[in-house]
Order: C-alpha cells, then sequence, then structure tokens
C-alpha cells in the first residue's frame, strides 16, 4: 500500500461480531511485523458487522516500523471505522 504500509483483511462464517476478528489480524500483523525485525504501529481498523448475505470482516491497517522510529514514540490515533 506504500513504504512499509500494509493492510490485512479477514472474514469469520457465523453470528459474531467483528471485534475478534480485528484482534485475529492485529495478531497475525504484529506475527508478520516481528519476523521482519520490524515493530507494528496499527493505523486504521475498518469492522464490518454481520448483514444478510455477508459474513462479518474486518481490515486492519498497519506500519512495520524499525524499532528505533521516531514515530513509535509518539503514535497518531488509531482511525477506527465500523460498517
Amino acid at each position: 500500500m506504500g513504504q512499509n504500509t500494509y493492510m490485512i483483511s479477514r472474514t469469520q462464517w457465523g453470528f459474531t461480531g467483528p471485534a475478534p476478528i480485528v484482534a485475529a489480524a492485529i495478531k497475525d500483523a504484529d506475527t508478520y511485523c516481528k519476523k521482519q525485525g520490524k515493530v507494528l504501529l496499527v493505523t486504521k481498523t475498518v469492522e464490518i458487522n454481520i448483514k444478510f448475505g455477508s459474513e462479518p470482516a474486518a481490515e486492519v491497517y498497519f506500519k512495520a516500523l524499525d524499532p528505533d522510529d521516531p514515530l513509535l514514540k509518539n503514535p497518531p490515533p488509531i482511525e477506527a471505522i465500523t460498517k
């Protein structure tokens, strides 16, 4: 999506809210960053509630930053969107 900027999306079948799906996506993003020797910085989450004919879903937008990146000292607020 850009320099050191990524998006991960997940869906889950069943009657559940999107919060556990967001949590699982953040865990996957953190695992990815750690494998790269980077630190996770979540910038935006999108929760998509269950609707007739669709599954609950989530998107997590994040940056994979070097551990000494100055942005980690004063991170911006996470933009949280619910659809």
